[in-house]
């Protein structure tokens, strides 16, 4: 006989299909216009398919996508309500419901959205919606974070509805798990380690929620058939389940990780791919704020949007060795300029065969090599070849993009597609060596007294008028506010060199470097950053800023993207570029010079720049930057474009010290999720040892039992001379608030063992039995409670292992002695 707790547990997981309100008579089918809400399937099952639904969903809180995500608790359960009532419903026609569900996901969707970003306005909501289907439609970014929510929260709804559609309607358990695995794994691999809990729950409850219903529909089978099963085979299974489901999950948590070939990886990592194509136009359609929606290398393509954190990584993507290890590694630069970033003019292509060069007629350059091998490819939209400004030939075939209008280079393509990890391109390039005293000799366009003659030869005091109009470009609504603070930033300075400098060192100065911004949807980006971002931003809002004040003034500018030099290694003699070396800065086009870089970003090196009368070939000292390529600290061991509070540490080996920290975090998740693992393993081996305990007993002599047992943890000995009367009373004397039902239990368990059972006292006949399911249910967490009060058990352990010790020692005296006596 069961006890009362026991008993009403199997009730929960055996029932079978023809009890409760969904009884039906055998044979007879349902009726088409019934509503059965009654869970044949058992409560259990539909607590199980919410802890499925909702360690994914939780999962995609925990990512952080974008803000406000914890409407998703709401919108998912009314999604798991409404996919329940449509399930067991047969009234209306399956294609009705599911319109009339989607319809009603949509506007909790809509009006979640609004209420989060528009302030409830619909109207508000309604005209992002239209903005971002019209740049998406033109191919440019859609960075509205309302619609990636918007997209999130109708996601919710749809998989809440449709896991508890496949669960209870088509009865497909299994399409259910995977449809939340596909999104759970997309998020866990955008976590932290420390959310690997989630994966935990999930599988835990998607075995026991397969275990439970394949259960149920065995019942179902074997009531067809007249089987006979035992009352209790539910919560045996159940426990079974739950025992190999957590020895699963331990075993796979202590299997080894991390293998990966390098060889077999470039499959699903070439941009040929069309997974990794439709993984871009996805990163373009939703680019969560403005930027890649996951950690990434470092995303390059022919626009550059001004939005949120673009989460980079700390992959490696390049090794390069190089004969000027100062050199950032160019790859895109961008003409226009709208309220929505930095788009390209339109451009033609020009073909080189390999080792083709194509010159640059500026002055004072330097010839600057870079063997680049490719680690791990970055996103990119074409097959971008990268080196330092400005490349003029390469070993590949290569093919130029030109804008049409300029004849500009806009960047420089591999003709073969796409370069895969571990192969290796070289790049040779002019990099400038002008010195701070030529440049200052440069008169701004509107002062140049000389005509422009495109004779290929450069000329100091000429300007090529359509390199003028096109990077002088601007908006017509573009803030005036942002000329009026270029003009009194320069108002003292006299050569278009100064002026720049000027606006580098402003930026510099008043603005510090925040990669976790959040700018409004609708605000144009540089008159944000200047005038209402708190001064802060990262590196695409500094160059932006600074080519925008700088075309203010007539100074032609431009935005350019790529990488820093990142770090150099003192083994392989080589720089390595990572992820987070991913950087946008500025260039200014000065008459017969050419482009010049410029670091308006604070926490990067500005630039260095030889000292006069040297020559251009790079031999010559770095002037202002004591630890430039040839200054007091050599840039092999010294980083000349060094970043401030971001990869700095370094040890005596070059290996990056802060890398150690995420090898340490994962040690500790590793060793927490075992610990936590194991104590669940425990509690479940407890539980299912505790609920067979004295279970061939009656009702009364297990719950006594196991009184006796907890109280003998607790240090309250039973004695063989004690009656139960006597033992209960120990027990109140040490528990008084438990006094009266303890008193209660010992009497009716005495009249049970020793009372005639024909008598009128005994428990069976007076009713007595039935308050011992009551008075347990009240006993035993009051009970465990005094147990963890009074831990008298774990003294258990040491004392026995002393007793253990002493007799072994024991031993060996007598063994030493009969020894010797022989």
């Amino acid at each position: 006989m069961q006890d009362a707790a026991v008993n009403q547990m199997l009730r929960v997981l055996s029932r079978s299909p023809n009890d409760g309100r969904g009884r039906r008579k055998k044979g007879k089918p349902r009726e088409s216009g019934s509503f059965h809400l009654s869970m044949e399937e058992g409560w259990l099952s539909l607590f199980l398919l919410a802890a499925v639904v909702y360690s994914t969903i939780w999962c995609v809180q925990a990512v952080g996508w974008v803000d406000n995500l914890n409407v998703l608790t709401l919108t998912t359960l009314l999604g798991l309500v409404a996919g329940v009532l449509a399930s067991k419903q047969y009234r209306f026609p399956s294609i009705v419901v599911h319109v009339v569900a989607m319809l009603f996901g949509l506007f909790v969707a809509f009006w979640q959205t609004a209420g989060a970003f528009h302030n409830g306005s619909f109207a508000a909501f309604a005209g992002s919606l239209g903005d971002w289907f019209n740049t998406v439609l033109h191919g440019g970014f859609g960075n509205d974070d309302s619609i990636f929510l918007f997209f999130i929260v109708t996601l919710g709804f749809v998989l809440a509805y449709t896991s508890a559609w496949l669960v209870y309607r088509t009865r497909s358990p299994w399409l259910m798990i995977i449809a939340n695995a596909v999104v759970l794994l997309i998020n866990l691999s955008n976590t932290t380690n420390g959310y690997i809990i989630f994966l935990v729950i999930f599988l835990l409850a998607a075995l026991l929620l397969v275990l439970r219903f394949n259960l149920y529909e065995s019942i179902k089978r074997w009531n067809r058939q007249g089987l006979r099963y035992s009352e209790d085979l539910g919560w045996d299974i159940m426990q079974a389940g739950a025992l190999i489901s957590i020895g699963i999950l331990i075993f796979s948590w202590i299997l080894p990780y991390g293998y990966t070939d390098p060889n077999v990886s470039q499959i699903w990592t070439v941009d040929s791919n069309p997974w990794v194509q439709l993984q871009n136009t996805w990163d373009r359609i939703m680019s969560v704020n403005g930027g890649v929606n996951a950690a990434n290398r470092g995303s390059f393509r022919d626009t550059l949007t001004l939005g949120g954190n673009p989460n980079l990584n700390n992959e490696i993507v390049f090794t390069v060795q190089s004969d000027d290890g100062s050199q950032y590694l160019q790859s895109t630069v961008f003409d226009t300029y709208t309220d929505r970033g930095w788009t390209i003019s339109p451009t033609s292509n020009h073909s080189l065969k390999a080792k083709e060069t194509n010159p640059l007629p500026v002055l004072k350059i330097k010839p600057v090599t870079q063997s680049i091998t490719v680690v791990n490819q970055p996103a990119l939209q074409y097959p971008y070849l990268f080196g330092a400004p400005q490349i003029v030939s390469t070993n590949l075939p290569a093919s130029i993009m030109q804008s049409r209008t300029t004849g500009e280079t806009t960047a420089w393509l591999n003709q073969n597609g796409f370069i895969t990890g571990g192969n290796t391109y070289t790049v040779t390039s002019d990099a400038s060596s002008a010195d701070e005293a030529s440049l200052r000799t440069i008169p701004l366009p509107k002062d140049a007294t000389s005509t422009y003659s495109p004779s290929g030869q450069a000329s100091a005091d000429a300007y090529d008028p359509d390199i003028v109009r096109v990077y002088t470009q601007l908006p017509q609504d573009l803030d005036p506010q942002i000329g009026i603070l270029a003009q009194n930033i320069t108002r003292d300075k006299k050569t278009m060199y100064d002026k720049v400098l000027a606006l580098e060192t402003y930026l510099r100065a008043h603005y510090a470097y925040d990669l976790n911004i959040n700018k409004p949807p609708r605000e144009e980006g540089v008159s944000w950053f200047l005038f209402r971002s708190n001064n802060r931003g990262f590196c695409n809002y500094f160059s932006s800023a600074m080519a925008v004040m700088a075309r203010s003034l007539g100074i032609p500018a431009r935005v350019v993207v790529g990488y820093t030099n990142g770090n150099y290694d003192t083994k392989t003699h080589q720089r390595v570029i990572r992820g987070v070396d991913a950087h946008a800065w500025t260039q200014v086009y000065f008459a017969g010079y050419g482009w010049i870089n410029f670091e308006p970003s604070q926490s990067f090196a500005t630039f260095s720049r030889p000292l006069p009368d040297t020559s251009g070939n790079g031999s010559g000292s770095t002037g202002n930057l004591p630890g430039g390529p040839n200054g007091p600290n050599n840039p092999q061991n010294q980083d000349p474009r060094h970043k401030i509070g971001a990869n700095d540490s370094l040890d005596g080996s070059g290996t990056n010290a802060s890398a150690i920290g995420p090898d340490v975090g994962r040690s500790v998740s590793v060793a927490a999720g075992s610990l936590i693992l194991l104590l669940l393993f425990g509690c479940i081996l407890f539980s299912v040892w505790w609920r067979k305990l004295f279970r061939n007993l009656s009702v009364t002599s297990q719950v006594y039992g196991r009184v006796c047992m907890l109280a003998d943890w607790a240090g309250i000995r039973l004695q063989p001379s004690n009656t139960p009367t006597e033992y209960m009373d120990k027990l109140a004397q040490a528990s008084p608030d438990e006094a009266e039902m303890l008193h209660r239990l010992g009497d009716i368990y005495t009249r049970e063992r020793w009372a005639p059972p024909e008598s009128p006292d005994h428990p069976k006949h007076n009713g007595d039995l039935n308050e011992i399911g009551r008075l347990w249910q009240r006993l035993q967490p009051r009970l465990f409670l005094y147990l963890a009060r009074h831990p008298y058990f774990l003294r258990w352990g040491p004392r026995r292992l002393l007793v253990l010790w002493r007799e072994a020692r024991e031993r060996r005296k007598q063994h030493k002695m009969l020894y010797d006596n022989l």
